[in-house]
């Protein structure tokens, strides 16, 4: 990291090392706390999926140095895929055109709202994170583990999460910009309209593609959900400055047929995603050895993609 860049993360931390529990409206001007909204809508969405009120999710336990590990959960439909980044007024200010009905997917709007979401998401995760490592580091200097003049792991590990925040920030203002000029149609989608397809699964997320050779990582975000009783939608959305590489990434997915197309589609979810819920009943209609073969692929990548290994038992449709 060069100063110019450790400048500008510093000063960022400065600003927002506080409290992770702010709502992070476009304009940044709200002082109200924020509470636990929905990031797949709960009414239109999560309902779909449940079962007696509860939807199974995946949850990473991580246990630095140790390699991390998932439980796949029932968990209750009112606490899924909640986070803390938007105050009451401003969630349903911004995300009621999507909440109150299911998103028109022929409209730039709904789009760009689904790709808003997993934005904001994912940047209070990512933010969440880097208080957390930056923490345990100062507090290993502060019982001699770490020197804090030296390189060590848990220093690297820190700095790593403070640039992916800092990164995932600045994309968040890009997209602020947009919602606040209305500009919808600075964003490319992919939309794929699955027909005769029980919904499964539903995702909201943001994720780099940081193996992609560019000028900066770019990053697109994947809506999964269900459009009426029988249709689901699968939404790929990237700003105009990242939509040529992830074009050429998303190439093998969009010019697949069908079924093939759903089965890259599992994996990409399932390696670049945490934040997807699937239908409890599908999730323990699954086989013991499937649902181990589902969990090893997610653990495996959480660190690294593992493009190349392929088995059928990873299908989540």
């Amino acid at each position: 990291m060069n100063k110019q860049t450790a400048n500008l993360v510093n000063h960022f931390f400065k600003t927002f090392k506080t409290t992770t529990d702010r709502c992070h409206e476009p304009e940044e001007t709200c002082t109200q706390k924020a509470i636990k909204a929905h990031s797949i809508p709960s009414g239109s969405v999560l309902s779909r999926l449940s079962r007696d009120g509860h939807v199974v999710m995946p949850r990473l336990l991580h246990d630095y140095p140790a390699p991390p590990k998932l439980l796949f959960e029932h968990i209750g439909r009112n606490k899924a895929t909640t986070f803390t980044g938007l105050c009451a007024k401003h969630d349903n200010l911004i995300f009621h055109p999507i909440d109150d009905k299911t998103p028109d997917t022929s409209s730039d709007r709904d789009l760009f709202l689904l790709a808003y979401r997993a934005t904001l998401r994912e940047y209070h995760e990512t933010l969440q994170s880097a208080i957390r490592f930056q923490s345990m580091y100062q507090k290993r200097i502060e019982v001699g583990l770490s020197s804090g003049n030296e390189p060590c792991s848990a220093g690297e590990l820190a700095t790593s999460h403070s640039i992916n925040a800092y990164e995932c920030y600045e994309y968040k203002r890009r997209l602020d910009s947009y919602y606040l000029s209305s500009q919808w149609s600075r964003m490319k989608h992919h939309v794929l309209v699955f027909q005769d397809q029980s919904p499964s699964v539903a995702v909201s997320s943001l994720f780099s593609l940081d193996d992609v050779d560019a000028p900066e990582t770019p990053r697109v975000s994947l809506s999964v959900l269900p459009l009426n009783k029988n249709n689901i939608a699968v939404v790929f959305t990237a700003t105009s400055r990242d939509a040529q590489f992830v074009d050429l990434y998303l190439d093998r997915i969009l010019s697949s047929e069908l079924h093939f197309q759903k089965y890259l589609i599992s994996k990409l979810i399932l390696q670049s995603c945490e934040n997807f819920v699937i239908d409890p009943l599908y999730y323990d209609s699954m086989t013991k050895d499937r649902q181990e073969v589902i969990n090893r692929f997610f653990v495996r990548t959480v660190y690294r993609n593992t493009d190349d290994y392929d088995d059928e038992r990873l299908y989540l449709f």
